[in-house]
């Protein structure tokens, strides 16, 4: 305030009428403030509906009742299991303590919770045998301010979706859907929750967000009922061409699963940055595969292939060997016009549906993860449990395979993913790393999915640096992050001396301990343990020597995550290194801070506004106390 204290020596000694005059100019000054605090947040933003992915709505026996009785998500000793990460991650580790990692055992002890699951079954038909399904009523009654006033216990991913977007939760409408149908049984009952909310919200139009399994949903109701009332669709880690582990489940004697995995994965679904239990460590590979396997086999796959939804989403390629083998054609008659409806006129033609809809002016973004294997043990170029080529369209290779060549903007750092054949390649993000559905637990992936809901500054995946179309996984689970100084994540330039070194932690300190290079001559050398506070970024030195053409490689970061016990691990980057003779694209230069914090949510037009209203008020005030200067030295005088 140092322009007012330099007036403070004559408003001390004008009389009451100008000292009110002055402070009014002032006021009209700091009442520009609350304008920009209120444009950050639009009185009457365009209503968001979250279509949840597999298991991802609750279920209820008599759900037309007023108490309904839960049976999905199970409950056990009286609370209910808020998701299967959350099973997977806290109950399933003491049972295995428990049994001293005997496989048959756990399973007999989980046998005995198998009753709860009666309910829940289909008949031949895909049609409930009981009179089971979602929660019922307007959809004013699925607001998400509604939801929590109600202490509606629901998934993480979905309570972390719903937190993160910039929006009143009055706006935030979740769909809830019986999950275990074809999405040719649900489209309309969407179409209705639609019709619902823009009658609740006196909106003419929605968004929706819709995620994994649930952006097939949006993709099978798009095909059936157009795009007319949708404004903006985010896909997120959608199953749009199916996924392979349905495949593996049907066919495999065994998954192969990595432990390390499956713990990074359900630390990061239920939010929890230390290790899950000490149980999970002296679990065996072998064991946890045997446990599953045994428990589908017995207690799953009866109820799963009764399920439309589980046909919707077996990979369209494996799809009719499976149907022949497992589908009976006269009893499983229904199930199987359903399913081949799914994979004949509908996910074979995604490109041409999500084309044909941007194309009638409607925003679609499909945000993907990448570069993992699938849960199943499968080496497919993943986000652990959807193929990257599924959800995006994109061509991916599997580790270990040749690199894609050549200077397209397509190609992924690592040389696995072309994207130009996606379904959308202008409109489609890739998170190497980032497992299934994660995009509310990484915070760039976050404001990217705000900033193209509310915003239109990112209006694809070349313009805006901050989200190129490839980035690392930035979630606290992974523990550092980095990226070279004026390049875009993912990408190295001879131009560039600095390499930008971040704890993601958002608890928890890590201390740095070696930065090695695979395949390219890079030395980053450290002068002793670097410890980084949680978010703190480093800048390190380094030498290279410039490749021929461009090469990928990996940087291995060895690190000590500071947890109440320490854990020593280790994380692989990604990156391609340009020639110094090579041109550098405009879209892989980025000069300029990483935000830490999320965009404005306001219109052009409404910015306009507040940069007119906040520039006529200093122009008021400034004219005010310049007359009011003027007359106390003609007074003086």
């Amino acid at each position: 305030m140092p322009y007012l204290d330099n007036c403070a020596p004559f408003l001390y000694n004008i009389d009451m009428t100008k000292k009110i005059l002055a402070l009014i100019c002032v006021a009209v000054l700091f009442a520009a403030l609350p304008v920009v605090a209120r444009a950050s947040e639009p009185a009457d933003p365009t209503p968001v509906i979250i279509i949840p992915g597999y298991g991802g709505s609750h279920l209820f026996l008599h759900p037309e009742n007023d108490n309904p009785q839960q049976i999905w998500p199970p409950v056990i000793d009286g609370a209910a299991v808020r998701s299967i990460a959350e099973l997977l991650g806290q109950i399933l580790p003491q049972l295995i303590a428990d049994a001293g990692g005997n496989a048959d055992e756990v399973v007999a002890r989980l046998g005995e919770l198998a009753p709860m699951l009666d309910h829940i079954a289909l008949g031949p038909d895909g049609l409930p045998l009981y009179p089971t399904g979602p929660m019922q009523g307007h959809a004013r009654d699925f607001r998400w301010d509604v939801i929590q006033q109600r202490g509606h216990t629901d998934q993480s991913n979905q309570r972390a979706l719903a937190n993160n977007l910039n929006i009143p939760h009055s706006s935030i409408y979740k769909f809830f859907n019986d999950w275990r149908l074809s999405h040719l049984q649900t489209a309309d009952h969407l179409h209705e929750f639609i019709q619902q909310v823009m009658e609740d919200s006196g909106h003419d139009r929605v968004n929706l967000v819709a995620v994994s399994h649930g952006g097939q949903q949006a993709l099978t109701y798009l095909h059936l009922h157009g795009s007319q009332y949708i404004e903006r669709v985010i896909l997120v880690a959608p199953a749009i061409r199916g996924s392979h582990i349905a495949v593996d489940l049907l066919e495999s004697d065994h998954f192969v699963f990595s432990t390390n995995l499956l713990m990074r994965f359900i630390m990061t679904y239920i939010e929890h940055e230390t290790m899950l239990m000490p149980h999970f460590h002296r679990v065996h590979t072998a064991q946890l595969s045997a446990i599953f396997m045994q428990l589908f086999r017995t207690y799953l796959q009866p109820l799963a292939t009764h399920f439309g939804s589980f046909w919707d989403v077996t990979a369209t390629e494996h799809f009719p060997r499976l149907r022949d083998a497992k589908l009976d054609p006269i009893e499983h008659a229904d199930i199987i016009y359903r399913a081949n409806m799914m994979h004949n006129e509908i996910m074979p033609h995604a490109c041409e549906i999500l084309r044909n809809v941007q194309a009638s002016g409607t925003c679609v973004a499909i945000l993907a993860g990448s570069g993992l294997p699938l849960a199943s043990g499968n080496n497919i170029n993943s986000d652990f449990v959807i193929n990257v080529s599924s959800a995006t369209g994109a061509i991916a290779r599997e580790p270990g395979h040749a690199p894609f060549t050549g200077t397209s903007l397509h190609i992924s750092p690592d040389g696995l993913i072309d994207a130009s054949e996606a379904y959308l390649p202008m409109h489609t993000w890739f998170f190497h790393g980032q497992f299934h559905a994660q995009v509310a637990h990484d915070r760039y992936a976050r404001i990217l999915t705000n900033y193209l809901l509310f915003s239109d500054a990112v209006m694809d995946v070349h313009s805006d640096p901050r989200f190129p179309q490839f980035r690392h996984s930035a979630t606290p689970v992974e523990g550092l992050g980095a990226r070279f100084a004026g390049m875009v994540c993912g990408f190295a330039s001879s131009d560039s001396d600095l390499l930008l070194v971040q704890n993601m932690s958002a608890v928890f300190e890590v201390t740095l301990l070696s930065i090695t290079a695979h395949g390219h001559e890079l030395y980053v050398p450290l002068p002793g343990r670097i410890t980084l506070r949680p978010g703190e970024t480093v800048r390190l030195r380094f030498d290279t020597q410039a490749p021929a053409h461009r090469q990928p490689f990996n940087l291995e970061f060895e690190f000590i995550r500071e947890l109440p016990v320490p854990t020593r691990e280790t994380r692989n980057l990604a990156f391609t290194a340009i020639p110094a003779d090579e041109e550098l694209p405009a879209p892989l230069r980025f000069v300029g801070e990483e935000f830490t914090a999320a965009p404005l949510r306001f219109a052009p037009v409404q910015a306009l506004m507040i940069i007119i209203t906040l520039g006529g008020s200093l122009a008021l005030a400034s004219i005010a106390l310049g007359t009011i200067y003027r007359k106390q030295v003609k007074s003086n005088d």
